[in-house]
């Protein structure tokens, strides 16, 4: 063929119809050449994507483990803040404060109270004893637990009242910082005069909490059978535990009978 010549293309039907392009030679070479190009492009292109998709899914494994390692950097830091403002405190209260956050951790991780030793007495006897030690203690024994405010979240309208042998305890959280939802669980303990405080058994679902601005927690704690038949005035102690930042609240309010 000389460069001037174009080659046909002829498709021609049963019927006898046929349909005729005429087409240059390097067209029919280029269009050849396509023909036999394409499918290893295809396979190219498939390949890459693979490839692409294997990284991008390595990439995503790779963005959430650094997203976890923040938040547990970030907690970190939050409890790291608290053990500072816990370190201001003055020596005595720093302590008592340290001790009592390391206890209620302790109890929420559990979610069980402390076991009680094995009584050396029967029942009886052992009630009558404790009631006995509890009304004859001197008031110089009484201890009261170093007040905690940081501000963190806001306590009001608690109240504290003696139903029979139980105690109906109620108070109104509030979200001081509204920035974020806060977590955490309360904690309740009871004294009386000359005593220690015991710590009342709270189950864990109804002590813990999550709050965007405002709850109400209403709490109705069995006495301890020592304190049931005591005269003497009771006081509980309100403790308020961030999931992040630990102790942030503790005070005493007075049990109404």
């Amino acid at each position: 063929m000389t460069p001037g010549e174009k080659c046909s293309l002829l498709l021609m039907r049963d019927d006898g119809g046929t349909r005729r392009w005429r087409i240059s030679l390097r067209l029919f070479r280029a269009l050849c050449l396509a023909v036999v190009l394409l499918p290893l492009l295809l396979g190219g292109a498939g390949w890459l994507g693979w490839i692409f998709y294997k990284d991008n899914a390595a990439l995503s494994i790779q963005q959430r483990q650094l997203e976890q390692e923040n938040k547990m950097l970030g907690a970190a830091l939050k409890r790291l803040s608290n053990l500072e403002q816990l370190l201001d405190m003055p020596d005595h209260a720093k302590l008592l404060a340290l001790q009592n956050q390391q206890t209620t951790l302790k109890v929420a991780e559990l979610g069980v109270l402390p076991p009680e030793a094995p009584p050396q007495e029967s029942a009886k006897d052992q009630n009558q004893a404790d009631a006995i030690s509890l009304e004859a203690a001197p008031a110089s024994q009484i201890s009261s637990a170093p007040t905690v405010d940081m501000k963190l979240i806001g306590i009001e309208n608690v109240n504290a009242h003696r139903l029979g042998d139980k105690l109906r305890i109620g108070l109104d959280l509030h979200n001081s910082q509204q920035k974020s939802q806060l977590a955490g669980y309360v904690v309740c303990s009871v004294k009386s005069m000359g005593s220690e405080s015991v710590l009342l058994e709270i189950p864990k679902d109804v002590a813990s909490f999550r709050i965007n601005r405002f709850k109400r927690a209403v709490f109705a704690p069995n006495l301890p059978v020592a304190m049931r038949n005591l005269s003497t005035p009771l006081t509980v102690i309100i403790e308020i535990n961030l999931e992040d930042r630990g102790l942030v609240y503790r005070n005493e309010y007075p049990v109404e009978r």
